[in-house]
């Protein structure tokens, strides 16, 4: 099965083929240039590297969110429009899921995944993982909470913590005193999203049963946007006038 994966939901942004597990290409930038510029162009090259044209995918993949706003559309849209019409699957994963995986390795023991994403206001997206021997069990859902009180839950965890995302430096930089060396970062290489762990995270979902289309995939967010907030706030604060 050749899969195509991308995840555009931080400010790197990742594209992988594959051929069921084995990678072929992988493309991941980040310069701060908006995805609506890299995303295509990475695909392009990774479909002209390998010899294969778009029609030759047999499943779409990208990160669902949660996320950068902005980002999660362009990798939701340009997903769907790469898949429109050719009656394949087309499935959104979870980006935290995914992030997760950059742990996936072997270590000493059981150890706890802790993907972070920066949603701004002094908090972070985050899901809860499990990791011994490689394998990945997932904890708690996707949820945005404040990083003070994610760093509670971690306090007491009789766990080494690993922290991996673009919001994993805003956590690690706040744990102060009471962490004792039990909460560490990932090496930098493997902070940011990886196209081929969203591309595997992708074709577990598939081989469960799940079919998603190109006109079923949706984005998910976990909270209102900016401007959704704001306006809120302004309806509130007429409201109380």
């Amino acid at each position: 099965m050749l899969i195509l994966a991308l995840d555009s939901t931080a400010l790197s942004a990742s594209v992988a083929l594959c051929e069921d597990e084995a990678l072929i290409a992988e493309f991941t930038v980040n310069t701060g240039h908006t995805h609506s510029e890299t995303l295509l162009p990475m695909v392009e090259a990774a479909l002209k590297i390998a010899n294969h044209t778009v029609d030759d995918i047999d499943l779409f993949a990208c990160t669902a969110g949660p996320g950068s706003f902005t980002g999660v559309r362009i990798g939701a849209a340009t997903v769907k429009g790469l898949a429109f019409d050719k009656n394949k699957p087309c499935i959104g994963v979870s980006t935290l899921e995914s992030l997760a995986y950059n742990g996936a390795i072997p270590m000493d023991g059981k150890v706890i995944l802790c993907p972070a994403m920066n949603a701004r206001r002094s908090q972070v997206y985050n899901a809860l993982f499990a990791c011994e021997g490689g394998d990945v069990i997932r904890l708690c859902d996707d949820r945005a909470l404040a990083i003070s009180e994610l760093l509670s839950e971690l306090a007491t965890m009789n766990l080494p913590v690993y922290l991996m995302g673009d919001g994993a430096s805003l956590v690690y930089e706040a744990q102060g005193d009471r962490f004792d060396g039990k909460l560490r970062m990932l090496p930098d290489r493997l902070i940011h999203q990886s196209g081929y762990n969203t591309a595997m995270c992708a074709l577990r979902l598939w081989r469960d049963g799940v079919r998603t289309t190109d006109t079923e995939l949706t984005p998910v967010y976990l909270r209102p946007s900016q401007a959704e907030r704001t306006r809120a706030e302004k309806l509130a604060s007429e409201g109380n006038a």
